[in-house]
């Protein structure tokens, strides 16, 4: 019977090991995106805290059965193992970002007067259909001098009414959207708003409209394209769908001058898996484990879905915040992208 216990925690052990880095092997990313390991992997502070809870039960069995029967090394040695990489887990969390201020320090970037230090300044909020309202959205970019404004589950409407409210402010923004009909769902219209201090741009077509994204290119070929994302969310009848629609969006990476910002349903773990290697700002700006759906739950432990990616040639994420106003399921993420030296 030690045998079989031995096999059942050298097999469990196994498992624990791959969930730290699952893109590694070619089958566990065929698992990790697909269910239900995409949903899981979404959450990885909760992996960490289900192996350090695993591994203190073990070790209370084991305490209990060796009291009562002399044995139980089995029991604390996988519990040593989950307790291991239980620690590494975290320590993946975070490395990859915790802090959050709650908003970003003094912009010093592009104004439409200026060019300043260059930053440009990314706020993305999935705004359910308007109910975080575009007041709300607009003294968020006002204050924190956004620059690109990213707003899946929103209509055009409602991206004409922010263009209004910015422009009470002194802001000019260039709207482009996914041009859907004002009859269909509002969670399939994705609006992107870009400051004429970026210079002019016009609307391009870089990823499909299935993912419900839009995109921009500078009229001059000279600057970043910019690019708003909200792929499918991955529920399990729709699994092979998001699994499209995901590595259509991630493949954006092979832009040579990109910032894309939006809800991608999907982490850096499932963009991994993927194959494709974007540079994530608000992890390196110190944010990137931060939680952004669903909103109910604290940040920590939610899930860093909404998300700003560049190619890393040209920009580093320099500050970051995540931020919560209105009655959106998501919470928003403002990131400050620094010319790269």
């Amino acid at each position: 019977m030690k045998y079989f216990w031995g096999l059942l925690s050298f097999v469990i052990a196994a498992c624990a090991a791959i969930l730290i880095r699952p893109d590694l092997l070619s089958f566990s990313r065929d698992f990790v995106l697909s269910t239900p390991l995409a949903q899981i992997m979404s959450l990885r502070v909760w992996i960490a805290g289900g192996l350090l809870f695993a591994a203190v039960a073990l070790f209370v069995f084991s305490v209990v059965r060796r009291k009562l029967l002399g044995m139980g090394r089995i029991a604390a040695v996988l519990g040593a193992v989950l307790l291991i990489f239980s620690g590494i887990q975290f320590g993946m969390i975070a490395e990859r970002g915790i802090s959050n201020p709650g908003k970003l320090g003094p912009d010093r970037g592009v104004s439409l007067s200026s060019s300043g230090n260059g930053d440009i300044t990314v706020l993305t909020y999935n705004t359910l259909g308007g109910r975080t309202g575009m007041a709300d959205v607009s003294q968020l970019a006002v204050s924190n001098g956004a620059d690109v404004i990213v707003l899946p589950e929103t209509s055009s409407a409602h991206g004409q009414e922010l263009v209004d409210a910015l422009r009470e402010s002194g802001l000019d923004f260039q709207q482009f959207d996914t041009h859907t009909s004002e009859y269909d769902p509002e969670f399939r219209s994705t609006v992107l708003l870009v400051s004429r201090g970026l210079g002019e741009y016009e609307q391009a077509d870089i990823v499909p409209d299935s993912a419900a994204g839009v995109s921009a290119r500078p009229v001059s070929g000279q600057g970043p394209v910019f690019v708003g994302v909200h792929p499918i969310a991955p529920l399990p009848a729709l699994i092979d769908e998001w699994r499209s629609e995901t590595r259509s969006v991630y493949s954006v990476c092979s832009e040579p001058n990109f910032i894309m910002a939006g809800d991608f349903n999907s982490t850096v773990d499932h963009q991994l898996a993927q194959g494709f290697s974007c540079a994530d700002a608000a992890y390196q700006a110190g944010s990137g484990a931060v939680g952004t759906w669903p909103a109910s739950t604290p940040a920590l432990l939610a899930a860093p879905i909404d998300r700003v990616l560049h190619d890393g040639e040209h920009y580093t994420g320099s500050d970051a915040a995540v931020v919560s106003v209105g009655d959106s399921d998501h919470r928003g993420l403002l990131v400050r992208l620094s010319v790269k030296k």
